[in-house]
């Protein structure tokens, strides 16, 4: 089964919390259904905050600031939607970062948490119907997660409302006040009721007792708590009337310590590294905290918290007056009484879903006597609030689980379709976890070829005693030619030793005689064709197969004869004399390679130029490498390769992709990780076949011998046989080509397989 993308706009981990909390409910869930399969895109207006603050590391984050939105993105859209039939035009296009990702993306999910409504004013209600828009322009489905929308009493909300809302997949409504306002204006066939999905945000046990700690270890937490949340909102709302919320919210306050209550001020909307007022109540509760007339009765953290660790918080307090919508979520979620000053409907919609709908203030009556009054009455009704939670919160929670559920129904039934196009082949069969990642000791990255995890691994299971040796290769020279050496390394400088990729035919399986005599547990490192054999023998040999702890294979795109080494180094002018080992390639990304000489030290040539143009052309490349189809070593517990991903340039350090197949991998793999060894990232099937993409390309399209194949196919196959049976029959012709045509030799067939 495929990877599965969803984008997900309007909601960040920076910022509105509550967004956070949706957000994480929502990513959690659909990782819960997908597992490995689940890419995410966070089109994110805050990126270089949220990539500091999400949790999966299999979340891209996306620039998508508004400007760029509504100034790039959009006319981009709407030129791909004209043009997306003309090649170039739609290549060109696509270059664009936020239209490269919808591009990639099954399903947009639209999870602002109140849109369209007539009070947020023309430009937010534009900038919202063009999120989605943009996904829609480009064919993608999109879904409004569960949200608050309307009135659409205002011309041109009702007119964007009703042009736009009926296309999407499917709304889902946060309640009936929202149901009703869809009704008005005729949209009702795509529309469903659910609570909002911060309900299902899953608790953090980390967070939990970090919390726990401080309210045990503050005096001040040990009476009762009133949570009192701030929002930047309802005070410039209040501003507009007139009314000075900071100094009412104080004076409540005020009276709430007059009457014994201490008072924990909530932020749930923070950046703590801006001085922006938006999505950010830090300032607004600065300046609160400075009105306070007793500062020792008030508690305020100039913070930015989790939404998680908000949630505890909340949780701990006797009651909570909430200004912020998803701080209301949080004490609703966790039976805390609440009294909501607000500026929506979508404020009394969630509190009916409990029978609280009366338990609200409109901003525009706000003053310390409307705050008291309602306090008193929400203090008297406690037990009966109380009540009412325990008794409707499971059917709510239940109701906001369904968000995911629906989600989860339309993204099996699309890519059962397989509308967007992927074409998956060549990905493993089956596999537990797909990942990314590089040796964070610079000793097992020496001599690595790209991120030292095979020497990682083999060295972590080695010092847990999980094995006595590992059965390793390396490149060398014997008597001036190229040759191997293989042994059963039981050191960590061993394995180190023997770092560094070997790309030339070497018999292995002839060797096993070694691994017979051996008196322990070892690890094996091969590539697929010889792993295949080894697993057929080791099926008749039981006493063998015990020994073998481990089986490590490496991507393959094909096994040269030595030969072709030789001509690369005698082409760069490397001498053999006197040499003893041989690196075929070091360093980042197509780094060069390079020969050791018994007095220390090195020369290094073009491996790109080099022996890549010979082995990329398919000179003295093995017959049966035309025939096998098993790039990704299935046979193995965990296999390894290159990353050779575009964006993965901008790294510091080469990866490492693997795919691993069995439970005891999964478990070696997650261990070394967490102890320090390697650093250890999340890689999709979709991004694992398009780092392979040409080597999948030529063992399943361009050999194949099933089905019509391209012209250029057909081309590169009759060019990469003629070169096999030239460097078979007359290996010398061969050698007298220059090397600069050559290697645009070379250029051309790789060419071939690009398309």
């Amino acid at each position: 089964m495929r990877d599965i993308t969803v984008a997900i706009t309007e909601a960040s981990y920076s910022g509105n919390k509550g967004a956070a909390a949706m957000l994480q409910s929502s990513i959690a869930q659909l990782h819960e259904y997908y597992g490995e399969r689940l890419n995410v895109m966070l089109m994110s207006v805050y990126p270089a905050d949220d990539r500091k603050q999400v949790p999966f590391d299999f979340v891209k984050v996306v620039p998508a600031k508004p400007e760029k939105v509504l100034f790039v993105a959009f006319p981009c859209a709407v030129l791909y939607r004209a043009f997306r039939w003309l090649p170039p035009v739609r290549k060109l296009l696509l270059k664009q970062p936020i239209l490269k990702a919808y591009a990639r993306t099954d399903l947009m999910l639209n999870e602002a948490g109140v849109s369209m409504v007539d009070s947020r004013g023309f430009v937010m209600n534009v900038y919202s119907f063009i999120c989605s828009a943009i996904p829609m322009l480009m064919g993608v489905p999109v879904i409004k997660y569960s949200q608050a929308l309307g009135t659409f009493k205002k011309a041109y909300n009702r007119l964007l409302a009703k042009w736009q809302l009926p296309k999407f997949l499917r709304i889902i409504a946060r309640g009936e006040i929202t149901r009703r306002n869809l009704e008005g204006i005729g949209i009702t066939k795509n529309v469903t009721v659910c609570a909002d999905g911060a309900f299902t945000m899953a608790d953090d046990p980390a967070t939990a007792e970090k919390v726990d700690a401080l309210w045990k270890e503050d005096a001040f937490f040990r009476g009762d708590v009133v949570g009192l949340s701030v929002s930047n909102v309802v005070n410039n709302k209040c501003r507009a009337l007139g009314l000075d919320y900071p100094g009412i919210i104080a004076d409540f306050i005020g009276e709430l310590n007059r009457q014994g209550y201490h008072v924990l001020l909530i932020a749930n909307a923070a950046r703590i590294n801006s001085t922006k007022t938006r999505t950010n109540d830090l300032m607004l509760g600065d300046r609160v905290f400075d009105l306070c007339a007793d500062h020792d009765a008030v508690r305020w953290y100039h913070e930015e918290m989790t939404a998680e660790e908000l949630r505890e918080h909340i949780g701990r307090c006797r009651f909570l007056v909430a200004s912020r919508f998803h701080a209301m979520i949080a004490g609703l979620e966790r039976r805390v009484p609440v009294m909501l000053v607000g500026w929506s409907h979508k404020y009394k919609e969630v509190l009916d879903q409990f029978e609280l709908g009366e338990y609200t203030a409109d901003f525009s009556t706000l003053s310390r006597e409307t705050l008291t009054a309602g306090f008193e009455k929400l203090k008297a009704d406690e037990e009966l609030i109380r009540d009412k939670l325990a008794a409707h919160l499971a059917a709510v929670k239940e109701s906001s689980g369904e968000n995911i559920r629906l989600v989860c129904g339309e993204l099996d039934r699309i890519t059962a379709e397989e509308k967007n196009g992927y074409d998956r082949t060549g990905a493993p069969e089956r596999y537990l976890a797909i990942r990314k990642g590089y040796a964070i000791k610079d000793r097992y990255r020496q001599n690595a070829a790209s991120g030292g995890m095979v020497t990682a691994l083999l060295c972590n299971l080695l010092r847990h005693g999980e094995i006595d040796g590992a059965w390793v290769t390396k490149a060398v020279f014997a008597e001036g030619r190229v040759s191997y050496k293989t042994w059963i390394a039981t050191s960590e400088t061993e394995i180190c030793d023997a770092a560094s990729s070997v790309y030339m035919n070497v018999p292995l399986l002839s060797h096993l005689d070694m691994l017979r005599q051996f008196p322990g547990k070892v690890a094996v490192v091969m590539q697929p064709c010889m792993l295949k054999a080894f697993c057929a023998m080791l099926d008749r040999e039981p006493v063998l197969k015990e020994k073998v702890v481990l089986k490590l294979g490496l991507f393959c795109s094909g096994s040269c004869k030595p030969e072709a080494t030789e001509l690369a180094l005698r082409k760069a002018g490397i001498r053999t004399e006197g040499a003893v080992r041989l690196f075929y390639r070091l360093g980042f990304w197509r780094g060069p390679g390079a020969v050791e000489y018994e007095d220390g030290h090195r020369e290094t040539f073009s491996y790109t130029k080099y022996f890549c143009t010979y082995k990329n052309a398919y000179f003295f490349t093995k017959e049966s490498c035309f025939s096998c189809r098993d790039h990704f070593a299935e046979d193995a517990d965990i296999s390894f390769g290159d990353v050779w991903l575009k964006e993965m340039k901008k790294e510091s350090v080469k990866h490492t992709g693997c795919v691993i197949y069995s439970e005891k991998a999964l478990s070696y793999i997650n261990r070394t990780a967490a102890e320090g060894d390697i650093r250890l990232r999340y890689m999709g099937e979709r991004d694992l076949v398009r780092s392979q993409k040409r080597a999948l390309l030529f063992k399943h399209k361009v050999c194949s011998k099933e089905g019509r194949k391209k012209w250029n196919h057909r081309l590169a196959y009759r060019l990469a046989v003629h070169n096999r049976m030239a460097s078979e029959n007359h290996p010398e012709r061969v050698g007298k080509w220059p090397q600069p045509v050559m290697f645009l030799y070379m250029c051309f067939i790789r060419f071939l397989m690009n398309f």
